[in-house]
């Protein structure tokens, strides 16, 4: 059998291109024993090289931005969404502010670089910086409404662009196809709703690039330089050479001979600079600002420090802070950190001398130039334009590495195979449970537990045990144990706390004290010491949210991160909530939307954005503690919490022995952002078709089944919302009052009814 213990973790800061191609090719081919995080502020990265279609409207959103989590997910790499700002490389530490220390082994940085902030006095007060990109594009939607606004009043807006680089050339272009086409767009619209009437004055936009120097891309060839300027000119875009910018004042660019240039709007590329964290870490500023690498881009202060894109600057190889080279940056820096993580000599990386450079000019036309050569035209546009979509496709559509399935020739059937083989990835968190079916048969040959002190509910299991004390309390006890979906044990460690937690407050019951149970992949013991930190660290932060008190617990080796509490709580008998005492007439309230167990099983194949994740880790953070409070103010009758068994299983629960049925409306159940596109995708959890059985129980599941809300049923949640059955009269106020808590999802999904049918409508 092949153990692959971790003994080594390297971190890369920074979602730079570099980076892209360092994660494509770790997944890849993998190092056994070598842990791997990503550090990014960002998680969907703008692709520079695409910015001026997207914002002259040929690219969507999708096309000029890489979803980071799918490629950590496809190289196996923990994701940590946040800001680095300081590195003990001395301890070989990363701090942070809101999570843990994590050390490392190795480290790489491509944290791109930001225009320089401090060349112009008020340019942080009164001008939008092109970097980041992000923060950019944000703001630009804002100048770009503004803009049309101004126009289709009949005033003039006047858009000045601070700086003399192919940023500032490509901004001016399609910034002002951009404006002009959504002002003509809206005027179109404003013509035809008011029919024979005369077109209204309209404003005229004024785009100006101002630059000290005396001609534009001072690193092009003097024809491409030529030719930018006078297409430029041609289309009415102001051009102010030699012209030093000072100051930036509010609706003013100062120059240095103190004439002032009215704008409504200023946006500044000036040259590229970097923050001083690298630098207050230890690393070596080399002349131009940026850290100094060898040619190999192991840092020259530190070897185990590698840097690569605009942060980064080779010894006496200086380039522009460009993409190109940091996309071929990115197979050697791959290859590097391979060898320096299993000790053989490093390559060394030949910067080419000439770069092509393709610069969008806004109208499906590119200028291109690489040393003396130059050509324009809409050849040089599709030229651009399959290189940019290519690059994002890339990183973007990932291949499917299947999970392998080990089984000799003729231990089973084929039939019995494949069906295995569909479901090799094994789903974690509660898409890792045993299927009901099997747990139900296994549980009917145990002996019946309950006793004078221990008791149970008419209706069969509820969430959590129920002992009878001395004092006339009742103790409940519960036991939750759940496979990790992440590489993060901090953030695992927090929402496995809070799956575990559910069970006790889905009997309207505060949570008491906790013992927990650990199980730690093999790895070597500093590793495995920093994973046990941060999960139990991650466990104690959740359980204080809860007012619950951890009194002890147990550790294991396992082939995955695995975590579990037993939780205690004290109630008296009339103050727990049961699983089965629904009532006929009570209405169906869900806390939490559906849809984890679609999303994970997405997560784990790369196809999941990283919106849709973000939104599920929000929930799944989320105690269940304000719903519980909340539905036992308002009279519940009955409760559980969804796991699992997905809401239909959980439902069949509460029903158990009762003469009664239910009326689902499958319009009303939320889902979360993306479950209900990768459920129309296929994707399910491994419990998924085992949940389905259960479907047998609707009477008219015919008539549902090409409903997309219908898989939503059977899907398994883990830390999910809680359900309960609520007096028709409490029932408005009881939802009011659970979106008001912060539960903006919560929805009456369906009611109980008199007679035994299970209907959806």
């Amino acid at each position: 059998m092949k153990l692959s213990p971790i003994v080594k973790h390297l971190a890369l800061v920074g979602g730079g291109h570099s980076h892209l191609s360092v994660l494509r090719q770790f997944g890849m081919k993998p190092i056994p024993g070598l842990a791997l995080t990503l550090i990014s502020r960002e998680v969907v990265t703008p692709y520079s090289g695409s910015m001026p279609a997207f914002i002259a409207g040929d690219y969507s959103f999708d096309d000029m931005h890489i979803d980071l989590r799918p490629l950590a997910q496809f190289a196996g790499a923990r994701l940590i969404q946040t800001e680095v700002k300081h590195i003990d490389l001395d301890q070989r530490v990363i701090k942070f502010d809101d999570r843990p220390d994590l050390p490392f082994d190795l480290l790489s940085l491509n944290i791109g670089s930001h225009p320089k902030r401090d060349l112009i006095a008020g340019a942080n007060e009164h001008a939008l910086a092109v970097k980041p990109i992000d923060r950019f594009l944000e703001s630009w939607s804002t100048i770009k409404s503004a803009a049309v606004a101004a126009i289709q009043a009949g005033k003039d807006y006047t858009l000045s662009i601070v700086g003399g680089g192919p940023a500032s050339v490509e901004l001016a272009f399609s910034m002002q196809v951009a404006i002009n086409k959504a002002a003509q767009a809206t005027a179109t619209a404003e013509n035809q709703e008011e029919e024979g009437a005369k077109e209204k004055l309209r404003g005229k936009l004024l785009v100006r690039i101002v630059t000290a120097d005396s001609h534009l891309l001072n690193l092009h060839n003097e024809r491409g330089r030529q030719f930018a300027l006078l297409e430029l000119t041609r289309r009415g875009i102001e051009v102010v050479l030699n012209a030093m910018v000072v100051r930036i004042e509010k609706g003013k660019v100062i120059l240095a001979d103190e004439t002032t240039l009215g704008a409504d709007a200023i946006i500044y590329a000036t040259g590229a600079s970097l923050p001083d964290w690298p630098f207050d870490c230890g690393l070596q500023r080399c002349e131009d600002g940026f850290i100094e690498v060898k040619p190999s881009l192991q840092t020259s202060s530190h070897d185990f420090v590698f840097a690569a894109g605009d942060a980064a600057t080779i010894q006496k190889e200086p380039r522009p802070k460009s993409g190109v080279y940091a996309v071929r940056q990115g197979k050697v820096l791959a290859e590097n950190l391979r060898r320096y993580a299993t000790g053989r000599k490093l390559k060394t990386y030949f910067p080419q001398k000439q770069a092509l450079a393709l610069i969008s000019m806004g109208n499906h036309e590119a200028i291109a130039t690489r040393g003396a050569w130059f050509l324009s035209g809409k050849q040089m546009w599709r030229l651009k334009d399959f290189i940019d979509r290519r690059f994002v496709e890339k990183f973007s559509r990932l291949p499917e590495m299947p999970a392998q399935l080990d089984i000799a020739s003729g231990l089973i059937d084929q039939k019995a195979e494949q069906r295995l083989r569909n479901h090799a990835m094994r789903c974690a968190g509660c898409g890792a449970k045993v299927a009901s079916s099997v747990l139900e048969e296994v549980l009917q040959e145990l002996p019946d537990p309950s006793g004078e002190d221990v008791l149970t509910s008419p209706g069969g299991i509820e969430d959590a045990s129920q002992i009878k004390l001395a004092d006339g309390r009742i103790l409940l006890q519960s036991l939750d144990f759940i496979k990790a979906f992440t590489q993060d044990p901090w953030l695992f460690g927090m929402i496995a706390t809070n799956h575990c937690l559910s069970d006790i407050f889905a009997m309207g019951v505060q949570p008491h004290s906790a013992l927990a149970v650990a199980g730690l992949p093999f790895a070597e013991k500093r590793y495995a010491k920093q994973q046990l930190r941060e999960l139990m660290l991650g466990c104690s932060y959740a359980l204080q949210e809860n007012d619950c008190k951890l009194i002890g617990g147990h550790s294991a080796e396992a082939e995955q991160l695995q975590f579990g509490l037993s939780v205690n709580g004290f109630a008296t008998q009339e103050a727990i909530l049961s699983k089965s005492n629904i009532k006929a007439g009570d209405v169906l309230i869900l806390s939490k939307p559906l849809g984890s167990g679609t999303l994970l099983a997405a997560d784990m194949r790369y196809r999941a954005r990283h919106a849709w994740i973000e939104a599920l880790y929000t929930s799944m953070l989320a105690s269940n503690r304000d719903a519980s409070q909340v539905l036992v103010r308002h009279g519940a009758n009955a409760c559980t919490d969804i796991t699992g068994f997905g809401l239909f299983g959980h439902l069949l629960e509460m029903l158990s022995d009762a003469e009664l049925g239910l009326l689902l409306n499958l319009d009303a159940i939320p889902a979360f952002d993306g479950a209900l596109s990768t459920l129309e995708q296929g994707i399910i959890s491994s419990l998924h078709n085992d949940n389905a059985l259960n479907a047998a129980r609707i009477e008219n599941k015919e008539a549902f089944a090409r409903h997309a809300k219908y898989p939503l049923l059977f899907d398994p949640q883990t830390a999910g919302g809680l359900l309960a059955s609520v007096p028709e009269s409490q029932a408005y106020n009881c939802l009011q009052e659970l979106q008001a808590a912060g539960l903006n999802d919560a929805a009456i999904i369906g009611s109980v009814t008199a007679d035994t049918a299970i209907l959806l409508s």
